[in-house]
């Protein structure tokens, strides 16, 4: 509903008939167009039974009664919300004869619109106050006695996106201001009216360039233009987003810097950024080829552990192929491609990828999706990349921790497990096999004659006959199970679900082809071992005195030989 000409809409003029009782009689065609109604929703009804709004009904029908008591003419200025935006309107109502079946009362109006927000802008303070306002860069308002806007600068037009006319007269809510918002600022404004103070507090608003943050003053206006409240917005966009990325970044370095496990960080990663970059989703992926990567783990927390495959088309697979960030704006551009689709089908529309560098090479990518297409742009880029390089630190540091733990768990010479990581494993398996029941058997291995090896072909030889018995042992022993150097020429081997027979049968098989090594200078090495399982020894220490007994029986009965415990 729209009246664009004073005085009507086109030529003819803004007329309205009403009986005794206040109902509708007549209409013109720029009356009814006024109120959005079809007559025969109008003729016969009340304002109110019409459903004009209240604010409407009230100021009319109390004019309309005085006439119809008084019978003499009166006029009022009334504020009209319309489909167009809100419209004013000065009212002449006139008494009518109505005895003879005629209108008791005629409305006519006149679109006065455009004169009243001129008014509106003037009331706004004198020349100086506009002055200073008009090309502030900060969104400013007048609010009056009432809250409704009464003057804003081209800065606050360009924030709301709406031009002033469809703000002036109205209340915050009216204007588009969301209602907590609108609450928070109607809160303060009374309290700047009742106590003279000035007030403060920091708005997140809806804009066309997509949600600011502001920080609102609300300040007392004295002297002409007493009784209003100036409301200034000062954009603190990029202070927010700063200091809320130093804070997610900060909680990332704490998470690395107590060295918690690479799952757990990159968890915190993917969240931290989902949530800073207003992500559909987030997640550091480990590339294993140019086609392939494992997700470690993302946010929301799915798909971690699953490997993916990477195409050009995806922003993951073009940093897997270059090394470089990369950024997709439309994933529907290039819906053809097997990856992309199921892009699609999962929801998003536009991706970003950095990459994660360690030690010199491409370790993977740190990446985020949106649901909406464009969602990312330099901006986002350049906090993901920030993003990842602390994952990287992270990457790079739990791949040294793991380095450390495998030096100070392997054997230097064989690269089999020493005796501080056999001693931890073998307490395990004892406790898996007692809680399930299942059969375990443990054996000790000694080189015949080792010493004698050393002594008449030298340590280096000694040593290469270690580490080849070392691999021999390591190749034969089954998934699942260990061997480890003990000391020496002395190891161990670990048999889950064995029983005592099947070690001694394995480790037989392994002595045998232990005596086929071929060493320099042509001297035959030979092992003894004793095999014991949880049936002879209940616990890990027992184990090992009854293997270690068994082996020695098998020394004292002429060496290359295996005996069982028991």
């Amino acid at each position: 509903m729209s009246a664009t000409r004073t005085g009507g809409i086109g030529d003819e003029p803004i007329v309205m008939e009403l009986d005794r009782e206040l109902r509708h009689v007549r209409a013109s065609d720029a009356a009814l167009a006024m109120v959005g109604l079809p007559a025969d929703a109008l003729v016969g009804r009340t304002s109110g039974e019409a459903g004009l709004p209240p604010e409407v009904v009230e100021p009319l029908e109390r004019e309309l009664r005085a006439v119809v008591r008084t019978g003499r003419e009166r006029r009022l200025e009334l504020r009209m919300p319309t489909a167009g935006g809100v419209r004013w309107l000065r009212l002449r109502v006139r008494p009518g004869g109505g005895d003879d079946g005629g209108p008791a009362v005629t409305v006519v109006a006149t679109d006065i619109t455009e004169r009243k927000l001129a008014e509106l802008r003037l009331s706004g303070g004198n020349a100086a106050f506009r002055a200073l306002v008009e090309d502030s860069p900060d969104p400013i308002a007048l609010l009056d006695r009432e809250l409704r806007v009464a003057f804003v600068n081209d800065a606050l037009e360009h924030a709301a996106g709406r031009p002033a006319g469809s703000l002036l007269g109205c209340s915050l809510r009216e204007a588009g201001t969301p209602d907590d918002v609108a609450a928070r600022l109607e809160e303060a404004a009374r309290r700047v009216l009742d106590t003279g103070e000035r007030a403060g507090l920091e708005l997140h608003l809806p804009t066309p360039q997509g949600l600011r943050w502001y920080s609102g003053r609300l300040l007392p206006v004295s002297g002409e233009g007493a009784g209003n409240v100036i409301l200034i917005c000062t954009d603190i966009t990029e202070r927010v987003n700063r200091e809320a990325e130093q804070a997610a970044l900060r909680r990332v370095a704490t998470v690395v810097a107590r060295e918690a496990d690479l799952e757990e960080i990159a968890r915190v990663v993917a969240q931290e950024a989902a949530t800073l970059l207003d992500a559909t989703s987030s997640a550091v992926y480990r590339f294993e080829s140019e086609d392939t990567a494992t997700c470690i783990a993302a946010h929301p927390p799915v798909g971690a552990g699953v490997a993916v495959g990477l195409t050009a088309a995806s922003a993951t697979g073009r940093t897997a192929r270059s090394g470089l960030a990369a950024r997709v704006d439309d994933y529907l551009e290039d819906v053809g491609d097997s990856s992309v689709r199921e892009v699609v089908e999962g929801g998003l529309r536009s991706g970003i990828s950095a990459p994660l560098w360690t030690r010199g090479r491409l370790w993977g990518a740190l990446t985020a999706g949106s649901a909406e297409p464009g969602a990312f742009g330099t901006a986002e880029e350049r906090r993901l990349a920030a993003f990842a390089e602390l994952a990287a630190i992270a990457v790079a540091n739990a791949e040294t921790r793991e380095e450390l733990d495998r030096l100070v768990a392997t054997d230097p010479l064989t690269g089999l497990a020493n005796r501080r990581a056999f001693t931890r494993r073998l307490a395990g398996e004892v406790e898996r096999a007692r809680r399930y029941g299942h059969p375990l058997s443990l054996a000790i291995l000694d080189l015949d004659d080792f010493k004698l090896i050393n002594d008449t072909l030298g340590h280096q030889t000694g040593d290469a006959v270690l580490a080849a018995v070392g691999a021999l042992l390591q190749g034969t022993s089954r998934a699942g199970e260990m061997v480890a150097r003990m000391g020496g020429e002395e190891f161990a081997w670990i048999l889950p679900e064995v029983d005592v027979a099947g070690g001694v049968v394995a480790v037989q098989r392994a002595c045998a082809q232990i005596a086929d090594l071929v060493v320099d200078g042509g001297a035959r090495v030979t092992c003894s071992a004793g095999v014991c399982d949880l049936e002879t020894a209940p616990d890990a220490d027992e184990l090992m005195r009854q293997a270690d007994r068994a082996l020695y029986r098998a020394k004292r009965a002429g060496r290359d030989r295996v005996e069982a415990a028991g």
